[in-house]
């Protein structure tokens, strides 16, 4: 599913349209290898992608961030091997995506991976909503991707190939990752921490901005200072965070009653055994939630996110507390123990498994493409250039 999300937010950044000269069908062959075909549809798709991947990373490549960039296509992408012309770059990534489809259906087929009902009405509503509430048919369509082939690449490249991954790296599958590698990953890259943030500058529901002046911007650091010292000496964030913020507890009602609740159903229960299976069965059935509400996960650089101190907060002290200066708000920040809350191993264990065989996975896909005898329609490839990409569609 993670693999899936990176082709969503690829689609979402690039925005983009690509428009093939003349009347042409989708369901033309580009590649095929036994019974698996990649029409033209779904390789347009591939270009797309390719397309706003080479787009990305030269914006990110570039120096002069003020300056915009009229043409594309005189640009090249910098990459391990060198720069690459920009058509070059789209024509490479297109192809490495022809090979990374049939990698997923043959291996699909080697572990007996298959979209379970959930996972095909997944797709269903993904696409639907995509292509109908997002603008994806109004962009894609006239340009030569059809909704057909736009749920075929997404069913691939997203759905099944997801699953694919799960089969090899997951923690019954034919490679594990180590749960050492897991652990050691997670208390590198990530903490959690309770959190209170004064911004220098806040925007109002009308749009309006306000700035704190150099006044008020000392009382809210006397404050976290004052709030740091009360913690140091003994008082609980719980009770801190709500007197400073005005609010109450969530749920304290609540948890009051469901105690009531339990301890009259526990007295009333005549079956010991029957009573101790079902609370078995709803543990199993009741999703984790983190041990302490407040808790705020940060992260690293590593992960594309990373959280402002990260580096800092990562080095202090399980309980420490410290109050950071930064250039646009005050914050202070108790440490938590993320080893000590089940919860987190527990909801970072996907993305770490993708963070440390990702890139080997990909790889396992081209190469195992690349081993078969694949048959490539040269002519319908030079057909859909990369060249005819454009945004003049809307």
């Amino acid at each position: 599913m993670k693999l899936f999300k990176r082709i969503a937010a690829a689609g979402l950044s690039a925005v983009l349209a690509l428009t093939v000269a003349g009347c042409h069908s989708a369901d033309a062959v580009v590649a095929t290898y036994d019974d698996i075909k990649i029409t033209s549809g779904v390789y347009l798709a591939m270009i797309l992608e390719a397309d706003g991947e080479a787009r990305t990373e030269i914006d990110n490549q570039r120096e002069d961030l003020t300056a915009a960039i009229e043409d594309y296509s005189k640009e090249t992408v910098s990459t391990e091997d060198g720069d690459v012309k920009f058509y070059d770059y789209i024509k490479d990534g297109a192809k490495e995506r022809i090979y990374q489809y049939i990698g997923t259906e043959v291996l699909a087929k080697k572990y007996e991976v298959k979209l379970s009902d959930e996972d095909v009405s997944g797709l269903d509503t993904y696409v639907n909503y995509y292509w109908n509430n997002y603008g994806y048919g109004m962009l894609y369509e006239p340009n030569g991707v059809g909704f057909d082939s736009y749920k075929d690449y997404i069913r691939n490249a997203g759905h099944l190939r997801g699953k694919v991954f799960t089969a090899i790296y997951g923690e019954d599958g034919a490679n594990p990752v180590a749960e050492a590698d897991i652990k050691k990953y997670m208390d590198e890259n990530y903490c959690i921490a309770n959190v209170i943030t004064e911004n220098f500058t806040s925007t109002d529901a009308e749009g309006a901005t306000t700035t704190l002046t150099d006044d008020q911007k000392k009382e809210k650091l006397d404050a976290l200072k004052a709030l740091a010292e009360r913690i140091n000496n003994g008082e609980d964030f719980e009770t801190v965070y709500h007197e400073y913020s005005g609010t109450k507890h969530e749920g304290a009602d609540e948890e009051t009653d469901e105690a009531a609740t339990e301890e009259t159903a526990s007295e009333t229960a005549t079956e010991e055994t029957a009573s101790d299976t079902s609370t078995e069965a709803a543990e199993e059935e009741k999703e984790l939630e983190p041990l302490d509400s407040h808790a705020t996960l940060l992260s690293s650089a590593e992960t594309g996110s990373e959280s402002e101190n990260f580096a800092e907060i990562l080095k202090m002290a399980v309980g420490e507390v410290k109050v950071f200066e930064n250039e646009s708000n005050y914050t202070l920040v108790v440490k938590g123990d993320i080893d000590a809350d089940p919860y987190y191993i527990d909801s970072l264990d996907e993305t770490i498994r993708h963070a440390l065989k990702g890139d080997e996975f990909n790889k396992l896909l081209v190469d195992e493409a690349k081993k078969l005898d694949i048959k490539f329609n040269e002519g319908e490839l030079r057909y859909l250039s990369p060249k005819k990409v454009t945004y003049d569609v809307y």
